[in-house]
């Protein structure tokens, strides 16, 4: 009774008093956790003999970790008053 109101109502309350962007950080928690555990299994794949090539999965998940990566580029050149490029008048 104790495990299941544990699973079921701590997980409710949780959700309850996170903001939108605390659930965003999450979801993007997750999303590299996946693509990195995607991307570790390719590297041990290294060592089998038998497999060839890679699978629509681990295709996206490389791909996803490249698109994060140029996100998270594109953000931090705007956190550093990169971008937006400014011109001032002559």
């Amino acid at each position: 009774m104790l495990r299941a109101l544990t699973v079921g109502i701590l997980p409710a309350l949780f959700l309850l008093r996170t903001t939108r962007e605390e659930i965003y950080n999450v979801l993007w928690a997750l999303v590299f956790g996946f693509a990195t555990l995607n991307i570790l299994s390719l590297g041990a794949r290294r060592f089998e003999q038998e497999k060839g090539g890679l699978s629509f999965g681990e295709i996206l998940a490389i791909l996803v970790v490249l698109v994060s990566v140029v996100l998270l580029a594109w953000e931090l050149l705007y956190v550093f008053h990169i971008l937006p490029i400014r011109l001032a008048p002559s």
